[in-house]
Order: structure tokens, then sequence, then C-alpha cells
């Protein structure tokens, strides 16, 4: 590959120090490249970035902080023909693979097409509301449903296949990917697995369990009344981000997604070694 764009976190790449370190190699490579600060520091959240921000033929996109700057340019980028990899300033770095020293060696890989493609699963989640569909996104981690500032626990009716599955009182339940079952899945209990993941978060029962649902299901959680008259709580997250507010009534709909996430990886050792 040749033409690259850098997405930097600069509350984590101190004064750009990394960024500029990844624009000046791959420049002196004989390659194209553009820098992006993904921090609105008015707000000191990330930006939503468009495809007209980057070249249109960008190859890949090279994003540095944590796993979440990665997932926030996967979101944004997600209608071009892209290849994401991502250098790693935050903590575990399950999908920010690329260690701050060994960040050459990283892109001579990328830049001699040395590395293998990974093509990632991901899930389109809509709400419906009375019928009609209020809010939609597509996640490459998770889909958390959650019961907000409200102490007390919801009730939730899950339907896969338009079939009853079962009732969960509890705080939330998510919705994960294959990529996502190393996320918050995998902190509430949840397996690690290659398919989409129901994780209950704190169910009212003996028994916490996980369902491993085939990716081809079509999955639909139905919200119950709010436990405190008058208020509406409850909360959903795509991806950690695209928070939306629920209301009892609402149904959540999940199933995987036309559209993938291509994923550069550059070795073969397993992401369990960043634990």
């Amino acid at each position: 590959m040749k033409k690259f764009c850098v997405i930097t976190n600069s509350l984590k790449d101190n004064k750009l120090e990394i960024s500029y370190k990844i624009l000046d190699y791959i420049t002196k490579s004989g390659c194209q490249c553009v820098l992006i600060d993904n921090v609105d520091y008015s707000t000191g959240e990330y930006k939503v970035l468009k495809s007209k921000d980057i070249p249109g033929d960008t190859q890949c996109i090279i994003s540095i902080g944590g796993d979440g700057t990665l997932l926030h340019a996967t979101k944004d980028f997600i209608d071009l023909d892209v290849v994401f990899v991502g250098v790693n300033k935050g903590t575990l770095g399950f999908l920010a693979e690329i260690s701050p020293d060994n960040v050459k060696e990283s892109l001579d890989k990328l830049i001699n097409d040395d590395f293998n493609i990974e093509s990632r699963m991901m899930l389109d989640g809509r709400i419906i509301r009375d019928g009609k569909q209020v809010y939609s996104s597509t996640v490459l981690n998770d889909i958390v449903i959650h019961r907000g500032g409200d102490l007390a626990i919801t009730d939730y009716q899950v339907y896969v296949n338009k079939e009853i599955l079962g009732n969960y009182h509890a705080d939330g339940i998510i919705l994960s990917t294959p990529t996502g079952s190393t996320a918050y899945n995998l902190s509430a209990g949840g397996p690690v697995a290659n398919m989409i993941i129901l994780t209950p978060i704190c169910p009212h029962t003996l028994a916490n369990r996980s369902l491993i649902l085939s990716r081809h299901d079509n999955i639909e959680v139905k919200i119950g009344k709010s436990r405190i008259a008058n208020e509406e709580n409850r909360r959903i997250s795509f991806d950690g981000d695209g928070v939306f507010k629920i209301i009892s009534g609402d149904i959540i709909s999940i199933s995987e997604s036309e559209k993938t996430t291509k994923i550069a990886k550059l070795d073969e050792g397993s992401f369990l070694q960043a634990v």
C-alpha cells in the first residue's frame, strides 16, 4: 500500500509525537500520507469525520490511540474500501495491535503488503418505536442495552427469528460481534466466539449464561415497563457511542450487517497476549 491516512487521538499521543513520526516515515518511504486529529477540543470528545475529509484513493487508515479511536474510524469511514490498523496508546489494545515500540517494522509490512487482511463481521442495530424506525447504526464491537441511571433492574423479552427465546430481568443486555466478544462481553463473563453473542448484565438469576447465536439469526429485544413510574432512564449504545434513550415498548432489532471492516493483521500472535 502506498496511500495512507493517520487518524490520531491527540489526548493520548502527546504533542502528536508518534503521529508525526509515522507521517515522516511514510512520506520518506515514497508514499502518501495525511494526518487528522479526531479530538474536538471544545467538548473533549471524538469528532465525527466524513469520507470527504480524506483523499478518495486512501488505501489504509492508521489510528493512533486505543481501541475506541479505531472503532470511531471504522464507523466514520464505513463506506470506504480501506484497510484499518491501530497503534495502541491505550491500555489493552485488542484491536489496536501495533506497539509504539515497533512502529517502523509494522509500517514496512504495510508498505510492502506483507500482511493478511481479516474481514470482520459487523452488526446492524435498529430502534423500532410504535412500528417505526427511529434510529439505526452499524457496529464492529457491540450494542449495549442498559438501565442507565435507573437503579432498578428492567425486563427484556428476547426473540430470535420471531420466536420467543426468553425473558431477562437484568441491568442490561450485550449483543456483541466476534470482535466485540473480547470487550464488554468478556468483562461481563461472556465467551470469546466467532458468532453473535448475547450476554445479560447482572441478571437476577442463579444462572448467568451467555448465548451464542448464529450470525444469520435475527434478534429482537423488547424493552419492558419502567419500574419507576413516569421515568424512562434506559439507554442503548452502539460501539460505546451513539447513545440513545429508549423507552418501554421499544424493540431493538439486531442482525448481521452486509458491511464488514477490513483489519490488517501483521503477525500471528493471539489477541489474548494483550491481556
